[in-house]
C-alpha cells in the first residue's frame, strides 16, 4: 500500500467520506502511524464511550504493531530478528508469527512475486527506513541483493512459534502488510470495546463493521491513480470486511522521463514497470483479513495487467484493477469482485 505524506493523508482522511454521506459520525479520531496516517469512525458507540476513551486504546495498539513489525523502529522485534546473525531457530513472539505466517502463504501463493525478504532491494532502491537521494541502483548491487532474497531461505514454525533463516543476512520487511495488520489489530479493539458500526484506515488498507451514520454499507472511495490529484474513481460499498488498495502513484521517483515506485519485484531486484496504476483487494467478511487484502493487493500491481487478473480469477480473489491507456484509465475486475455486488 502507498505511504502518504502527513499533508496527503490528511485530505486521504476526508476522501474517506466522498461517497455522498453528509453525516457526521458520533466519534472520528485521527493521527499518524507507520509513517502514514489512520483514521477511526464509529457511529451509534455506547452510552459514555467517546473519542477521549477510544483514542488511548487505539494509539497502544499502534504503538504495539509498531514494536513488532517495523523496520524504522530499532528496537522493534522485528528489527531485532534482522540483525540476528544466527541460523538456528529464533524464537518470536505469537503476533510475529502470525504476520510472518500470512506472508510467506501469500508469497507461496504468488510464486514469489510477493517475498516478505524483499527488505534489502526495497532499501537499496531508496524506499526503506534509510533516507537515500533518488538514483537507480547499479546492476551489481542489485545482484548482489538479490543473493539474500528469497522466501524459501526462511523457515517457520509454529510450537513453540520460531523463525530459521538459511543464512544470517536474511532482512525481512513486513511493510505490504502492516498497514492492514493495523487496521485488523484495530477492528479486534472496536470488536471488543462492543463497537458494531465503524471504519478503521490505515492508508490504503481499511476494515469496516456494520453501517455508516445513514444506515447505509460504508462507502470506500477508490482514487484515479495519478500522481498530484485526489479524485474518486469507484465507491465501494463495504458493510463486514476488508479492503486494500495498492499504487504507484504516491510513493515513487522519476528520473528521465521514467516513474520508478516503490514496488520491487523480488525475482528481478527492478522496479515495476507495467501499465496497473492500482489494485484493490475485497475480502467480505469471513474470508479473509486486512492484512492478507494488503498483501494480494501489492502483490497483484507487481503482477502487471495480464499475471494479476489471471491470479485473481484463478484463486477466487475479488480484485479491482485501474489500468493506464495512455491519458486514459480502464478498469479490470475479477468474477469474485463481479459477484459481490450481484442481488
Amino acid at each position: 500500500s502507498p505511504v502518504l505524506p502527513l499533508a496527503a493523508a490528511v485530505l486521504f482522511s476526508t476522501l474517506l467520506g466522498a461517497c455522498g454521506d453528509r453525516w457526521d459520525p458520533d466519534i472520528e479520531i485521527t493521527g499518524p502511524t507507520m509513517g502514514t496516517y489512520y483514521a477511526v469512525k464509529v457511529v451509534r458507540p455506547p452510552a459514555g464511550l467517546g473519542a477521549e476513551a477510544l483514542r488511548p486504546g487505539i494509539d497502544g495498539v499502534l504503538g504495539e504493531v509498531n514494536r513488532e513489525i517495523s523496520t524504522y523502529d530499532p528496537d522493534s522485534e522485528l528489527s531485532r530478528l534482522n540483525r540476528d546473525p544466527s541460523t538456528d531457530w529464533i524464537p518470536v513472539s505469537p503476533n510475529l508469527h502470525g504476520v510472518l505466517a500470512e506472508g510467506l502463504r501469500i508469497s507461496a501463493l504468488t510464486g514469489g512475486v510477493f517475498d516478505i525478504t524483499v527488505g534489502p532491494l526495497v532499501n537499496l532502491w531508496g524506499f526503506g527506513p534509510e533516507v537515500t537521494a533518488d538514483a537507480i541502483p547499479r546492476t551489481e548491487a542489485i545482484q548482489s541483493a538479490l543473493e539474500r532474497v528469497g522466501y524459501r531461505k526462511i523457515a517457520l514454525r509454529a510450537n513453540p512459534p520460531a523463525l530459521r533463516k538459511e543464512r544470517g543476512d536474511i532482512y525481512i520487511d513486513l511493510s505490504a502488510l502492516g498497514e492492514g495488520y493495523g487496521a485488523d489489530r484495530l477492528a479486534a479493539y472496536l470488536d471488543f470495546q462492543g463497537l458494531t458500526d465503524y471504519m478503521v484506515a490505515v492508508a490504503g488498507t481499511i476494515r469496516a463493521r456494520g453501517r455508516n451514520a445513514k444506515g447505509q454499507p460504508w462507502g470506500i472511495a477508490v482514487e484515479a491513480p495519478r500522481a498530484g490529484e485526489r479524485t474518486v474513481q469507484r465507491v465501494i460499498p463495504l458493510s463486514d470486511g476488508a479492503v486494500s488498495t495498492s499504487g504507484d502513484y504516491r510513493n515513487f521517483f522519476e528520473q528521465a522521463g521514467r516513474r520508478y515506485s516503490h514496488h520491487i519485484d523480488p525475482r528481478t531486484g527492478e522496479s515495476v514497470a507495467n501499465r496497473v496504476g492500482s489494485a484493490t483487494v475485497v475480502m467480505p467478511s469471513g474470508s479473509g483479513s486486512a492484512m492478507t487484502a494488503d498483501g494480494l493487493a501489492t502483490a497483484l500491481v507487481v503482477m502487471g495487467e495480464e499475471q494479476g487478473p489471471k491470479l485473481a480469477e484463478s484463486s477466487g480473489i475479488a480484485a479491482y484493477f485501474i489500468v493506464r491507456a495512455g491519458e486514459a484509465l480502464r478498469e479490470l475486475t475479477s468474477p469474485a469482485f463481479a459477484r459481490l455486488w450481484v442481488p
